[in-house]
């Protein structure tokens, strides 16, 4: 019989039997809990979807127990929510919650099965959360480092900290769990529209100065990709939202540090190198497996996303494209800082003035040298790739 150790001795000797029981289905090893890829046989990522579920029904008594009710799943994906208590979230809700722009209960269901390690639940007072493993029994990883040097009381008083506050901790058998409030990924995307140039602006600003922050605190995120950013909204997957970028409300974060790098806080960010993390930005920037500089790559990965949102308004701002063409432009080694990149932004923000800031996008997206039209889908190559 496998001993289940959590905090009190009736927790271990409840939990070590319900193991027993239920032949325990959860693996403390990290490396078990594996991305699933959706380039598998039917039959192998439906087996391997039920596992996963399998997990998580396991432990939500022990979540239930921390007041938190996880998404249950039927007979197959999306997860659905609890039918008790009912969210609570408004279309006004303040820090940390996400506002309230759906229709109905079913919107939230939650379609990222294939994370793993990632699950959504409801709180006792109806606020929606996500539930992250983000450590397992073996070993520290880097990304519980960086959840706590980023949920310093110092570190959360920075208006630059972009990312979600860690609402609890929870130890399950040498595993950490943290909770934190659920957000919709969707700044980069299509459907969460934006009114104005100057909403791009901001979008693209908040970001770099989210990236400065993680960089001063010498954590490398190493995946920056539009799914891996979220907004405070909850919204109806797909469908068209406006009104939801007015600057001093809308808020933006980074989610998903299972990738991350998190250093000496005196490490010196333009010494470093590490074996490149071959995730999906890379190929479309032309990046190549081996020794890079992880801060270097995550300016790059940024620029990429915010290249395809604000460059739109470079047939009215020419400036805009300029921009873009000075990161494009630098050999790798010198690809500029977020401090130095955020600093061009805000000097370009500023010069321009109020008639140009409050124009209409042109289009949803930048791609390829063309703003495309909002029926529009962009294509997923990037048209100034790092050779």
């Amino acid at each position: 019989m496998k001993l289940v150790k959590l905090d009190s001795l009736s927790e271990t000797a409840q939990w070590t039997y319900r193991s027993w029981r239920k032949g325990y289905p959860v693996s403390n090893n990290l490396k078990n809990w594996v991305p699933i890829t959706e380039f598998r046989p039917m039959d192998v990522l439906l087996r391997k979807i039920s596992e996963s579920w399998a997990r998580w029904r396991f432990l939500s008594p022990f979540f239930a127990s921390h007041g938190l009710h996880i998404y249950h799943m039927e007979e197959g994906p999306p997860a659905k929510p609890p039918k008790y208590p009912l969210s609570q979230h408004t279309g006004t809700d303040i820090w940390p919650w996400a506002r309230h722009a759906f229709e109905t209960e079913e919107d939230l269901s939650f379609d990222f099965y294939n994370a793993v390690r990632v699950w959504p639940a409801r709180d006792d007072n109806g606020h929606e959360v996500i539930i992250r493993l983000a450590s397992g029994a073996s070993e520290v990883t880097d990304e519980l480092r960086a959840f706590h040097r980023l949920n310093t009381p110092k570190a959360r008083s920075d208006p630059r900290n972009r990312t979600l506050p860690v609402l609890k901790y929870l130890n399950f058998d040498g595993m950490v769990f943290v909770v934190m409030p659920r957000w919709a990924t969707e700044p980069f995307g299509p459907f969460v529209t934006f009114s104005t140039i100057s909403e791009l602006f901001d979008l693209a600003e908040l970001f770099f100065e989210g990236l400065e922050f993680l960089h001063e605190n010498r954590i490398a995120h190493r995946d920056i990709y539009h799914t891996n950013t979220v907004m405070n909204v909850l919204c109806k997957p797909g469908a068209q939202q406006g009104n939801l970028r007015a600057k001093g409300e809308v808020k933006y974060a980074f989610i998903d540090f299972d990738a991350c790098l998190t250093l000496p806080e005196d490490a010196d960010i333009d010494a470093v190198r590490s074996e490149r993390e071959m995730r999906n930005q890379m190929a479309k920037l032309k990046l190549k497996p081996g020794m890079c500089n992880p801060f270097k790559d995550d300016v790059l990965c940024l620029t990429f996303e915010a290249e395809g949102m604000l460059r739109v308004a470079e047939g009215s701002i020419p400036e805009v494209g300029q921009f873009f063409d000075w990161i494009w432009g630098c050999d790798y080694e010198e690809t500029p800082s977020a401090t130095i990149v955020l600093q061009k932004l805000h000097q370009l923000h500023e010069s321009l003035s109020e008639e140009q800031l409050n124009q209409p996008p042109a289009g949803k997206f930048w791609d390829r040298g063309t703003s495309l039209p909002f029926d529009a889908t962009p294509c997923t190559t990037s048209s100034n790739p790092i050779e």
